[in-house]
């Protein structure tokens, strides 16, 4: 049997709640603890799962890739490090070692928050695709660009592997934030379908009977 994978700390949870909610979709985070009803929307409580299928296919190929990228990269820029004459070469090296290790959680975390549904660690798998990942990204794929203007042949394969790196962060940035919003909506959908169910017995029991 498959264990739980372990969730994230209280508070990270709320606070990328709160941030899911307020960011990606316009439901107001206050709504789950007030009990507001939304009048302005109409509620999906036919929700069975909020799962995206297209960015569960993007994360499985991904993470079979990950493999070839890293040792793709492990093989040419140690190599572009000691032959590195006009260019600072060690600063690819660097955005890579911190790629490879964001690279760990950020799938992880993609996996968690997209099969078992939890919002909280969808919503950081987002934030470290776009705040690191695609900037670190970009920035290898340019710069082996760059450096191959000036015949250093060595970056070719550094721009092979980024620019397949890239096409996937970009799509999952995009299926991972409509993947928040649905799982936004589903959530709340089924948190007011329960406080529905449960007003039901407190109403027919305080109705007079005939």
């Amino acid at each position: 049997m498959l264990r739980r994978a372990p969730e994230l700390p209280r508070s990270v949870n709320d606070r990328l709640n709160r941030l899911a909610t307020s960011v990606f979709t316009s439901i107001d985070a206050n709504d789950y603890k007030r009990g507001n009803n939304f009048q302005s929307k109409p509620t999906r409580i036919e929700i069975d799962y909020s799962s995206s299928l297209p960015l569960q296919m993007l994360l499985y190929f991904n993470v079979c890739f990950f493999p070839c990228w890293l040792f793709s990269l492990t093989f040419v820029l140690p190599i572009l490090a000691t032959s590195a004459k006009n260019y600072p070469a060690i600063l690819m090296v660097f955005a890579f070692l911190f790629k490879a290790i964001i690279e760990f959680i950020r799938l992880y975390l993609g996996y968690a928050g997209n099969l078992a549904e939890r919002m909280p660690e969808l919503t950081a798998f987002c934030l470290l695709t776009i705040i690191f990942q695609i900037p670190l990204s970009l920035f290898l794929l340019v710069y082996s660009v760059i450096t191959n203007a000036d015949k250093e042949m060595q970056l070719a394969l550094v721009f092979a592997v980024e620019i397949i790196y890239v096409t996937f962060l970009l799509l999952e940035a995009i299926f991972g934030i409509y993947a928040v919003r649905i799982m936004v909506t589903a959530q709340s959908s089924r948190f007011h379908y329960r406080q529905f169910e449960e007003a039901l017995p407190a109403n027919d029991f305080a109705s007079p009977s005939g």
